[in-house]
């Protein structure tokens, strides 16, 4: 059967439960390997008939061998997950089985899995798609025997090579060079005075280690594929008790590399591609990797997508090497007679990890047979880990797991149910060896994250690596004293054989940022239904909404202040050290302004044998999650000035940014003060930070650090040309002044005495978009000195509202003249107090004569135009009575010249206007509240939909839902912190969204008082009633954004919402947009002010206006300050300002045209144009009025003669 997944295609067809895989003889060995790196879901939707909207394709889903599903369920690829399902035995009499299984009653194992995933899983479909996602990620059994044969060859090539005797290293290494194969020796080289010498013999022992020996390997991301790790033990007769010291281990284990590399790449039975490979730069960790030849032979294996790995390792038992040398504790490297009792345990940990391979191999294979979804869980983890960067291969990694791998994830889940030595851990209790792989996977977040899991048998324990070190079961006696592991060592997971940290050189940041995710992905799966895209399917390692703020860093002329000789030596190479480095600096540099911090890169690439060194990497991200109440702090505030050292230590880190201040509370302390030039500044001071210690502590300039954000900033504020030029744009220009001017007329409005207005006022209900600021633009005060392209001046509604009383009359008509009274005399009034400047009654001119149509239009003394309302409550119930069915002849009652869809018209726009209106600013004002940066989101999406033409189409209230939606469900996020991830993350769910399938539901009234860093659930009622409206009215067209108060999602417009073909349209533009930001961020070329601007190729036909004489030119894109200037000197050119020194309220001319166009030509042309200062009206023809048609006077369009026909003569649209 087919699982259908909303808004992202289907499934693939799940296998008949009761066929049961033939296994292989090699399935069952525990000798062979498949990598520890990764995986892509592409496979996932290599069935689909469709293309998936939002999984991440790539070449690697493709079938190739166009087998069928029962040919693989035969061979054995694993179809059948354990613990997933219950498993019906096989019955040689098809028959018989169907008779005795038909109508047996449920066992005691299904009755569990039943309960299991009605308690646990949350939703019918999750438990159904996590079987189905299993298959899919592993290797396909029909590809892997030419694998095994390779396998086979590659092994007896290796059991003949001969010995080479000793020599020296240069000597040595010249020999091979004749052959094209350059040895990769780790930092420093060896020299000609080396006094040791390398040579070769053949490995004692060649296995297959890792994951594919144990068949739990997962397919990596990005094409990578699997790899199958081949060890080869080296002969302990190569090597000395001395060879711990200064490289030389790694010297000798370089060199035996090399040779092997050239004997398989010189063997004419195997026909493979050798190069090096060696993760994080760290040639102490080299190994070879062999992709097949496209040759068609029977050792071909291009079709598996596999790579061979070969390592090297070294047998504990028989090395003349003492591990008591290598405890953290111990100093191998030799720089200076000063440093020879510094210890190095990241050196010696590496050292450690030739030993660990076999050791590895059987802990593993012990862990997959006492624990009975091991297997599967495992999967589950590191599908999700690689979705997130936390691997070995990749475009983008987080930086240092690129050395933990695949295999660490293993140990993980031993550790949480095998425990530590058989101590208990605090408060956690083991996990059970029998549960299902879900809850083990569950279990796995619980540890790294904080939340509680929905077991009572699984207590949250949040796990801190850095101050509690995690010791797993020991298999032997423990080497080493546990306290030297969390002496040396920022974090420690120490392995079975207790003597390889998995955490050695991995930076604390990176594992807390593993943490958060953690922390994050429990909470979706907690409360959201629908957690399975977001936790399993979906790339999340895209910089634009993963982090808040993020910094392409150039290292390439990086220089730390402090860079010592002995730091590059102990971690392997010099951009580790730096980034090491780095990774600490920035944090401490940001301290509580961000929750985490991360270095991502892309993983190491293969390099030929003949380059001895792989290529440096140039640029890093810097990725930043704040923490939103602490980033726009503007001090930093230091130690006492009383404490001497710790005082000198700030000054020494900071550097002249650091300065003695004396506060208000009498404290005198270093601080480091940011100065910026206004509020919206204020969240760009991480930045700030970031940029001032990489230029101080690493002498990376400003040049070299490319930031997107003031960027995104500068689309939504007047242009600097405009606010230097006159500086009332600037003194007047924000949210504090308009809130105020709003205030001063409430309070005018309620200061007139009730003689004057029969009624007293209750309430003044604010429903604009500049007051919730959620307005694209904030708007500029009315003055005369501005030029006319500066002059719009937007209008503030608000809604006033009267006592009940029944002396409003009973008459729809007589309500809108009394109306029309009441604003007469406020308007009167407040021109003689002096509130408003000016004041004046204005007539909706569309507006029927039982619809409300009159307002009040007022400028304050601050030079803001507000428009006032008046709601009445009676008039719904009026107009309900109009609308409502009676009978089939019903009609509207004499009186009332209007149709049946006036009426219904009338009624909705009363709703909309004095109902829904009042109820979404309210709703949407809270949820600025709740999260500043929402606000700058919300007038991002709106300035990228009226770029491209879109936004007249679609009511700015559902865009405002829109990105709340982000903001209350953050899903596989937290919750944005700055408007460009909001931005971004909108984007992304508008390229993600299947409007046809399913609507999206936003809790935008039930998040009031709940926590501003948590998703808010959909009450579950109210999304039952959704789903049932969507089912029932949907059309297939439009988008549905549902509230609780309005499930329909028809409050602001028709039930289908914009027309029929602007959402597939916004789709599109939103598709292209995420594509244009990702890559752009992987090229380090993006541009953000291209995402704003529309390509008018397509369009039939363009009328270009005339920039000075747009009021609202300056809030355009491609803004050119020459519109008022002479364009010489810049000076302003008086016969470009406004005309008119009385303020026009909404006087928009270009809005006007528009709207004329649309009305006279509606069946003729669309007409789209950009409501921000857009300088083109582009137009598309109606298909049906070009085509020809009689020629005929009257027409309603220009057209011309083009031909007779007898006695008629054909018409055609004239174009010119």
């Amino acid at each position: 059967m087919n699982l259908k997944r909303k808004s992202n295609g289907r499934v693939p067809a799940m296998r008949h439960p009761s066929k049961k895989p033939k296994l292989s003889p090699q399935e069952s060995e525990t000798d062979q390997e498949i990598s520890d790196d990764g995986v892509t879901m592409d496979d996932l939707a290599r069935d689909n008939s469709e293309e998936s909207t939002s999984s991440e394709g790539s070449e690697d889903s493709e079938d190739t061998d166009g087998e069928s599903d029962e040919e693989e369920a035969q061979d054995g690829e694993g179809d059948q997950i354990a613990n997933h399902g219950p498993r019906a035995q096989r019955s040689e009499n098809p028959t018989s089985h169907q008779k005795s299984t038909s109508f047996r009653a449920p066992t005691t194992q299904e009755i569990r899995m039943i309960k299991e995933a009605t308690d646990l899983f949350r939703s019918n479909s999750f438990k159904l798609q996590l079987d189905a996602l299993l298959p899919t990620v592993t290797p396909r059994s029909s590809h892997l025997p030419p694998l095994e044969k390779c396998l086979f060859e590659l092994h007896s090539v290796l059991s003949k090579l001969s010995a080479i005797p000793s020599n020296l290293p240069l000597n040595a290494a010249a020999s091979l060079a004749t052959h094209g194969v350059s040895v990769s020796w780790p930092s420093p080289p060896p020299t000609a005075e080396a006094k040791f010498k390398v040579g070769f013999d053949r490995p004692t022992d060649i296995k297959v280690t890792g994951s594919w020996a144990n068949k739990i390997s997962v397919i990596a991301k990005d094409g990578d594929g699997f790899n199958v790790d081949l060890t080869l033990t080296m002969p302990p007769t190569l090597f000395n008790e001395k060879d711990y010291l200064n490289t030389r281990f790694f010297h000798k284990r370089a060199y035996y590399l090399a040779v092997v590399a050239a004997a398989v790449a010189q063997s004419k039975t195997l026909a493979l591609n050798v190069s090096y490979d060696c993760p994080q730069g760290d040639l102490r960790r080299t190994y070879l990797v062999l992709k097949p030849k496209p040759t068609g032979s029977d050792t071909d294996f291009t079709k598996s997508k596999a790579s061979i790995r070969i390592h090297v390792s070294l047998d504990p038992s028989t090395s003349p090497i003492s591990l008591s040398r290598l405890s953290p504790s111990h100093s191998n490297l030799r720089v200076t007679s000063s440093e020879t009792n510094q210890p190095t345990p990241i050196y010696n940990n590496t050292f450690l990890q030739t030993f660990t391979p076999s050791a590895h191999l059987l802990s593993i294979h012990s862990f997959k047979t006492q624990i009975e979804s091991f297997p599967q869980a495992l999967t589950l983890l590191r599908v999700w880990a690689n979705q997130r960067g936390y691997s070995a291969k990749g475009k983008r990694v987080v930086h240092g797991f690129e050395i933990v791998g695949g295999e660490w994830w293993s140990f993980l889940l031993a550790y949480l149910v095998f425990g530590d030595n058989g101590k208990a851990r605090g408060n956690r209790k083991p996990l059970g060896r029998g549960l299902s792989s879900y809850q083990l996977f569950r279990g796995a977040l619980d540890f790294l994250g904080d939340f509680a899991l929905l077991s009572d048998e699984l207590e949250a324990a949040h796990h801190d690596f850095d101050s509690q070190p995690v010791l797993m079961k020991a298999t032997g006696e423990q080497q080493f004293p546990s306290a030297e592991y969390a002496s040396h060592h920022a974090a420690t997971f120490i392995d079975p054989t207790t003597t390889y940290n998995f955490f050695s050189g991995v930076p604390l940041e990176s594992i807390k940022m593993l943490q958060h995710d953690a922390k994050i992905t429990l909470d979706n799966l907690n409360q959201n239904e629908e957690a399975f895209e977001s936790t399993f399917m979906k790339d999340l390692r895209d910089l634009p909404s993963r982090f808040d703020t993020f910094l392409r860093v150039n290292i390439e002329s990086a220089k730390p202040r402090t860079e010592s000789p002995w730091d590059i030596l102990e971690h392997g190479s010099r951009t580790n050290a730096l980034l090491h480095s780095l990774s600490s600096t920035v944090s401490r540099a940001l301290g509580t302004r961000v929750e985490q911090s991360a270095i991502l890169h892309p993983a190491s690439s293969t390099f030929p044998l003949n380059q001895d060194a792989p290529t440096t990497l140039t640029s890093i991200d810097i990725g930043l999650i704040l923490n939103p109440s602490e980033a726009p702090r503007l001090v930093d505030h230091g130690p006492d000035a009383s404490e001497e050292s710790a005082c000198a230590e700030f000054r020494a880190f900071w550097g002249a940014k650091a300065e003695l201040r004396r506060f208000k509370d009498g404290a005198i302390q270093e601080s480091v003060v940011w100065d910026v030039k206004n509020q919206e500044e204020r969240m760009n001071i991480p930045l700030m930070v970031v940029q001032y210690v990489l230029e101080y502590q690493f002498g990376i300039s400003k040049e070299d650090v490319q930031v997107v954000q003031p960027d995104f900033d500068c689309l939504v504020v007047p242009p600097p040309a405009l606010s230097d030029t006159f500086p009332v744009v600037g003194a007047k220009n924000g949210t504090r002044e308009t809130l105020a001017a709003f205030d001063e007329i409430v309070k005018a409005v309620k200061a007139i005495d009730e003689n004057d207005v029969p009624l007293s006022l209750s309430h003044v209900a604010p429903v604009s978009s500049i007051l919730r600021q959620t307005a694209v633009f904030p708007p500029l005060p009315h003055d005369p000195g501005l030029p006319n392209c500066a002059s719009h001046l937007p209008a503030i509604d608000v809604i006033l509202q009267y006592e009940h009383s029944p002396k409003w009359p009973e008459d729809l008509a007589a309500i809108q003249k009394l109306k029309l009274a009441f604003l007469e005399t406020i308007a009167r009034k407040l021109r003689r107090t002096g509130a408003a400047t000016d004041a004046a009654v204005a007539l909706d001119d569309d507006a029927s004569v039982v619809q409300d149509n009159c307002s009040l239009e007022l400028v304050t003394p601050s030079s803001f135009a507000i428009r006032a309302r008046i709601y009445c409550e009676l008039e719904e119930i009026l107009l309900k009575r109009l609308v409502a069915p009676m009978g089939k002849n019903w009609t509207i009652p004499e009186g009332y010249s209007i149709s049946k869809d006036e009426a219904k018209k009338a009624l909705e726009m009363h709703r909309r206007r004095f109902v829904h209106g009042p109820q979404h600013h309210n709703a949407v004002a809270a949820t600025q509240h709740r999260t500043p940066s929402y606000g700058v989101t919300t007038r991002l999406v709106k300035r990228w939909l009226a770029a491209h033409f879109l936004l007249p189409f679609v009511p700015e209230e559902m865009v405002e839902l829109l990105c709340a939606y982000v903001y209350l469900c953050p899903g596989a996020f937290g919750v944005p912190a700055t408007g460009q991830t909001g931005f971004a993350r909108v984007v992304r769910l508008l390229k993600e969204w299947d409007y046809r399938e399913s609507p999206i539901c936003v809790p935008v009234y039930t998040a009031a008082g709940s926590d501003p860093g948590k998703a808010v659930i959909f009450p579950p009622d109210q999304k039952a009633k959704v789903d049932a409206l969507f089912k029932e009215k949907l059309g297939g067209a439009g988008w549905v954004i549902a509230t609780e108060k309005d499930p329909a999602g028809s409050a602001f417009g028709p039930v289908l919402g914009p027309r029929a073909s602007i959402p597939a349209r916004i789709r599109q533009l939103a598709a292209v947009t995420w594509q244009y930001m990702c890559s752009g961020t992987d090229s380090g070329n993006l541009i953000i002010k291209d995402l704003f601007i529309h390509p008018l190729d397509d369009y039939d036909f363009l009328i270009h206006l005339k920039p000075s004489a747009h009021s609202s030119y300056y809030q355009s894109v491609q803004f050119d300050m020459n519109a008022w200037s002479n364009g010489e000197d810049g000076e302003v050119s008086m016969a470009q300002l406004s005309e008119l020194a009385a303020p026009r309220v909404e006087f928009d001319p270009v809005r006007m045209l528009v709207d004329d166009l649309r009305r006279i030509y509606s069946d003729t042309a669309l007409f789209f144009v950009d409501p921000c200062g857009g300088t083109v009206i582009a137009g598309l023809w109606n298909p049906h009025v070009k085509e020809e048609r009689t020629f005929r006077a009257l027409g309603g369009y220009s057209s011309m003669p083009v031909g007779s026909q007898g006695s008629k003569v054909g018409g055609q649209l004239s174009e010119a």
